[in-house]
């Protein structure tokens, strides 16, 4: 016995000074293909363009469900009307920044200081109520672009609420501007006290407040804590019932240093899906790696696409995603540090996107698909296991093919043991006769 503990000894000691042994771990993903697949709603969306003309196919492709745009479209020309008509034909839906369209047409310095809504709310009256007479209830109003930020906005909070009530009267007092939808108030980051003061101010002062939303710009790991920012949210909500507030939203996701890691989009995908969030658009920021590249307006789906219109690697994440709403399966997995998404693809073949959120190596892997009743689906089938390598700004043709192998079905279920998957990673498996 003691000559077993010795051993047993002397085998941690070297785990723990070995950096490989001591980053590898096992972990399971179950999927149940009893439970029936079903159709799923798409919380993808994009922010800002240039000219969707040029962005049909990946329209098509990629499925996003909304659009957050305005800058690009000031004027008052049938554009914005074409632009937004081709939203609606793809089933996306529009949301307009009022602040966009205002502010280089309204919001001037006179006297050495800002002319604000909140100071003169005429001129932004007429704007808002000529673009309500325009676009009615196609699309959704956010009415300011992150006012808390002194770059956009140079007032006070106070002076913010106000031209928020501004903007939320011209809408409600146009013809059947009851129907119109309102967002709000956009800010840059999650801030209970600030949402707080503004959902009073709304309440004390009749405002009807259809989605609350403020911005996540963060890394993995805020990706995750916006579940619990999403919940918090619901509980502020529920001391104003009078607002009418249907849904949270997040106007824009993924931080600067994040932008083209395919396995944060992914993480803030998942969490906005678990939180049952209205959606989400991916944030667009310059390019550190090619100075005067700005995938706000370089027509690059804010930087999924390259200056070429060349796929990077969260193009595929985003693609894979679009193929997982036609028949969503009952993913789990036994540790938080894991995501996944199963589905059943157009050719009838069982896919399975995975990212390890975590700082270990996974030696090994299983995936595990059990009480499988239709065996032809999956007989005389192989699985292949793809890495959707993050290349920052430089183009990914297509993912890596990293394994592959026949499958063995057994007492109706089929057990996969993957090797080697990397720390901070994302994973395409596919069963298929290819």
């Amino acid at each position: 016995m003691q000559k077993i503990k010795w051993i047993y000894l002397i085998f941690i000691i070297i785990c723990y000074s070995n950096t490989n042994c001591q980053n590898l771990s096992t972990n399971t993903i179950t999927v149940d293909l009893s439970v029936k697949s079903k159709k799923k709603q798409s919380v993808a969306g994009f922010l800002h363009f240039n000219e969707l003309e040029q962005l049909q196919n990946n329209i098509s492709i990629l499925k996003p469900k909304y659009w957050r745009f305005g800058a690009k479209l000031k004027e008052h020309t049938p554009k914005r009307k074409i632009q937004v008509d081709l939203l609606l034909k793809k089933n996306i839906v529009p949301i307009i920044v009022l602040s966009d369209i205002y502010d280089e047409e309204h919001w001037y310095k006179e006297k050495g200081g800002w002319i604000r809504p909140s100071d003169n709310g005429k001129p932004f009256t007429q704007l808002v109520s000529s673009l309500y007479k325009e676009l009615g209830n196609k699309v959704v109003f956010d009415v300011w672009n992150e006012p808390n930020s002194k770059e956009v906005w140079g007032g006070t909070r106070e002076e913010f609420f106000k031209t928020f009530k501004v903007a939320h009267d011209a809408l409600r007092n146009s013809v059947d501007g009851k129907n119109a939808k309102i967002t709000g108030p956009s800010i840059s980051a999650y801030d209970k006290e600030y949402l707080l003061a503004f959902l009073d101010y709304c309440n004390k002062n009749n405002i009807q407040l259809d989605i609350l939303n403020w911005h996540d710009l963060g890394n993995q790991q805020d990706a995750i804590r916006l579940k619990e920012n999403i919940k918090e949210a619901r509980e502020l909500l529920k001391k104003y019932p009078k607002l009418g507030v249907k849904q949270i939203y997040i106007p824009e996701i993924v931080g600067l240093d994040e932008q083209f890691n395919p396995l944060t989009a992914f993480a803030y995908l998942n969490s906005l899906e678990e939180s049952n969030a209205f959606g989400g658009c991916k944030a667009c920021w310059d390019n550190p790696a090619n100075k005067g590249e700005n995938s706000c307006w370089n027509n690059s789906m804010d930087g999924i696409l390259n200056a070429d219109g060349k796929p990077r690697a969260s193009w595929w994440l985003y693609k894979y995603y679009a193929e997982s709403l036609e028949k969503r399966l009952v993913s789990k997995t036994d540790s938080k540090e894991f995501i996944s998404n199963s589905y059943i693809n157009k050719d009838n073949n069982f896919c399975l996107l995975m990212g390890n959120l975590s700082d270990k190596n996974y030696g090994t892997f299983k995936v595990f698909l059990k009480n499988i009743d239709d065996a032809k689906q999956f007989q005389n089938k192989s699985f292949k296991l793809y890495e959707i390598t993050n290349k920052e700004s430089a183009a990914l043709e297509k993912p890596y093919l990293i394994s592959q192998g026949k499958i063995l079905l057994k007492n109706k279920s089929i057990s996969l043991v993957l090797k080697n998957l990397k720390a901070k990673n994302l994973y395409y498996l596919v069963i298929s006769k290819n």
